[in-house]
């Protein structure tokens, strides 16, 4: 699976952090010998960042990949960043990677460089129950190293137009990679970054909470993503990630994901740390983001489940 926007800031990297470390969380708990890899294919290396492995011991910034795509290496897989997740490490030295596709290896260089990434993984495919790749926005030749590696895309949408312009974007890539990779499946658009302000919950007459409405700016954005999505096919899921600076700083900082952030802030020493370094984030906060993202996870997992269901019908 591929996280893919054609925008930065859209929410790709938080997302692919969180929804490796929980379904690596699910399998270990499960007790299954499956594992999940988590490739960053972006320069920023802010995956890196989010899971607590950048500048560690093992972080290549990315030569690996360059290495696969010269077909000079194999993919450096850093091991157990959690248990039962691995990580192959993006970082600046991927910015060479316009240049590695210039090559001429063989009389068809440019297929051959967009097969590379797809003949790696599937060397160490066996071993993994998922794999989710973090895309970079507006750098084609990584997109499309990715998307023809993959077997679904899911597509993070933010609250601006400019990500909305993205998500056209995204269009780009599949008439690119489907060359190669007919297979390539649109997942669905997960809605990223919006106030909660804009959710209103919905009671019974005994004021039971039975739902959430969404109403102002992130109702009306849902109706112009449908618009454009227009009979694709491509569903917008139902769970929202709404806005979370606070989260979202502390979640970096710490190398955490938002499950264990709550986690931490749940913790006896949170009150003090928080006073300490005048933060103003709550464990509610960073628990609500918890939620929204194990939603968001179990939404689109189902989705790419019956999708393969249907494939093998």
């Amino acid at each position: 699976m591929i996280v893919l926007n054609n925008k930065g800031g859209a929410g790709k990297t938080t997302t692919t952090a969180n929804i490796s470390a929980q379904l690596a969380a699910a399998l270990h708990s499960a007790g299954s010998a499956k594992r999940v890899l988590a490739i960053d294919l972006d320069p920023q290396g802010n995956l890196g960042l989010d899971l607590g492995h950048q500048g560690k011991p093992g972080d290549d910034e990315g030569q690996s990949v360059i290495d696969v795509v010269e077909g000079t290496g194999s993919l450096h897989i850093i091991r157990d960043v959690r248990p039962q997740l691995d990580v192959v490490p993006g970082g600046k030295i991927l910015k060479r990677i316009t240049a590695s596709m210039i090559g001429t290896r063989s009389i068809d260089p440019r297929r051959e460089v967009l097969l590379s990434l797809a003949q790696a993984l599937a060397d160490v495919a066996p071993v993994y129950e998922w794999i989710l790749i973090d895309c970079p926005p507006n750098l084609a030749d990584l997109q499309h190293l990715a998307a023809v590696a993959a077997e679904y895309v899911l597509i993070p949408v933010c609250f601006d137009q400019g990500a909305i312009q993205g998500l056209e974007g995204v269009s780009e890539v599949f008439e690119v990679a489907t060359r190669l990779n007919p297979a390539l499946t649109p997942l669905g658009v997960l809605l990223f970054g919006f106030d909660r302000q804009h959710l209103r919950k919905v009671r019974d007459d005994d004021g039971e909470v039975i739902g959430v409405k969404e109403i102002g700016f992130l109702a009306k954005k849902r109706r112009e993503i449908a618009e454009v999505l227009g009979d694709s096919g491509i569903p917008i899921f139902q769970t929202v990630i709404t806005r979370a600076v606070n989260v979202a700083d502390q979640c970096r900082k710490h190398g955490r994901v938002f499950a264990e952030l709550a986690d931490l802030t749940a913790g006896p020493d949170w009150k003090t740390h928080a006073k300490q370094h005048q933060l103003t984030l709550s464990s509610e906060s960073a628990e609500t983001s918890a939620i929204e993202m194990e939603e968001a996870t179990a939404e689109i997992i189902k989705r790419a489940l019956e999708l393969e269901a249907e494939a093998y019908a």
